[in-house]
């Protein structure tokens, strides 16, 4: 085999590619579920949390979960675009999708660490010290020495604020705040199938590498093969698939937890069913998949068990 011959590429078969695919539509999903949902109700916990705050915390939450989905709906159009050419080839890097699901996870990752507590107060203070940060970073990016004093009083002021009723902030890091909202959704939502925190931290670390440029993830996160003697190295369809299926899991609970929040949880059931037959009867399908979602085998899944709070959600 001479240099022009030796493959560079192999090819990914359905089924590695199916957790692609499925993050994909649950992207498109989620996406409408969240633009859709309308302000919070009165009596809903964002409504009581945010009173007379200088900065919603539900206008914050969506804003997490929007940029989640952005970056997931990029990949969206990219694994499984609704219009197909027959002829198209599509070729799969390991840095783009960690980095896109990277983006996703600490987007929603946010949104889900201010949202994990049912305390008015926690939930004020999570929000509050997100809000800083960002003030802090937003501040250190500015040129123009007026605007900067301006973000730095506008800080002072919230600190004050927040000093006056004893509220104490932090400033988390993108580490915390995803370890933690893996966490929540692998005791609410996912039936523990996220993997302990040592392997959300290593999967984390290994998406910001492929993003920052780093060395460690491309010889580790590889796979090896040998052709005619030659070996060859490809990247890890299974370690794509699982910060991707991370990244979605998180943001799908952040959604769920979002909707709830605002006091919109009752329709939930009936708008999820209606996205889902909307988006199925518009997705390509393989041959032989049934035109309707109702003819799909095993549709509509099972209700959740009785007993088992947020897990359904």
């Amino acid at each position: 085999m001479n240099d022009d011959e030796a493959p560079n590429r192999i090819p990914v078969d359905r089924e590695q590619s199916r957790s692609w695919v499925e993050v994909a539509q649950s992207a498109r999903l989620m996406r409408d579920l969240l633009t859709e949902t309308p302000p919070a109700i009165d009596g809903s916990p964002f409504s009581i949390i945010d009173g007379d705050l200088p900065e919603s915390c539900e206008k914050w939450c969506r804003a997490y979960l929007s940029s989640a989905l952005e970056h997931l709906g990029m990949w969206a159009d990219y694994v499984a675009p609704l219009t197909f050419h027959t002829d198209a080839v599509v070729h799969h890097d390991a840095r783009p999708s960690q980095t896109l699901a990277r983006a996703a996870l600490e987007s929603a990752s946010q949104a889900v660490w201010v949202m994990s507590s049912r305390d008015p107060r926690e939930v004020l203070r999570r929000h509050l010290s997100l809000v800083l940060a960002d003030w802090a970073e937003q501040r250190k990016a500015e040129v123009d020495p007026k605007r900067k004093e301006e973000l730095r009083q506008q800080r002072l002021q919230l600190l004050d604020i927040l000093e006056t009723h004893k509220i104490n902030v932090d400033d988390p890091s993108y580490l915390t705040l995803v370890t933690a909202a893996a966490q929540e959704v692998r005791t609410k939502f996912s039936a523990g199938d996220l993997g302990d925190s040592a392997q959300v931290e290593r999967l984390w670390r290994a998406s910001a590498g492929s993003a920052h440029g780093k060395m460690w993830p491309s010889l580790e996160l590889r796979v090896s093969v040998e052709l005619d003697g030659q070996p060859f190295t490809f990247p890890d369809v299974d370690a794509m698939s699982a910060i991707l299926m991370l990244a979605n899991r998180v943001t799908q609970y952040g959604v769920f937890r979002f909707i709830d929040y605002a006091g919109h949880e009752p329709q939930l059931a009936e708008r999820l069913r209606a996205t889902s037959l909307r988006w199925y009867a518009r997705i390509p399908k393989v041959p032989g998949a049934p035109e309707r979602l109702e003819d799909v085998p095993g549709y509509p899944p099972p209700r959740p068990t009785p007993g088992a709070p947020d897990r359904g959600r």
